[in-house]
């Protein structure tokens, strides 16, 4: 039945797919990555850095979608909302979405597809998440789960920033169990140890 419904969903995911991010330079030259982080909207929250051991080894650019489902809504059964249940996306190297090197998916997880750590894959859980832009999804700080990465896998935080569009349908629910995939980009900054 899931591979049926997502199948469903990478269908749709052939809805319009929005425009490549926006950068700017100065925003860049405010962050503490600045040096190197080539391509960045603008500044990283503080709330969203990891925390102090930590360095940023790969930025990457995504675009998929994000993948809701009706469900009921738990303050009141009786209602339906949507819920997202998970992202299914392709993460480029380069921000014209060009050279794809990971594929983010449920858990959220990141499969490497190349380079030195293809086949690897990583489990993270959400530890903050702000609200940049009221038109699209949050942007966030995740920590790889250890036990649910493959061992030995260099990353221990992830940031999602630069999001464009992937909040729920506006459509009003009615259906349970009944699916919508709604498209976005943004840019994944991988962390790994000192």
């Amino acid at each position: 039945m899931w591979i049926a419904s997502f199948a469903m969903v990478i269908a749709s995911c052939q809805k319009e797919h929005s425009a490549p991010l926006q950068t700017t330079t100065d925003a860049a030259t405010r962050n503490s990555h600045a040096a190197i982080i080539p391509e960045l909207c603008s500044a990283i929250p503080d709330s969203l850095q990891p925390p102090q051991g930590n360095r940023l080894f790969l930025q990457t650019f995504a675009r998929g979608v994000q993948i809701y489902q009706v469900q009921r809504s738990a303050a009141d059964p009786n209602t339906l909302v949507w819920v997202n249940i998970a992202p299914l996306a392709e993460l480029y190297a380069k921000p014209d979405f060009v050279d794809q090197i990971i594929h983010h998916f449920a858990g959220p997880s990141w499969q490497f597809v190349k380079g030195p750590f293809k086949d690897e894959k990583v489990v993270a859980k959400k530890v903050k998440g702000s609200t940049q832009d009221a038109t699209a999804i949050q942007w966030l700080l995740l920590q790889a789960v250890d036990s649910l990465s493959t061992p030995g896998n260099p990353v221990s935080f992830v940031q999602r920033i630069c999001t464009h569009r992937g909040l729920a349908p506006t459509t009003a629910p009615t259906q349970l169990g009944q699916l919508d995939s709604i498209p976005y980009t943004a840019s994944y900054l991988f962390y790994t140890r000192n």
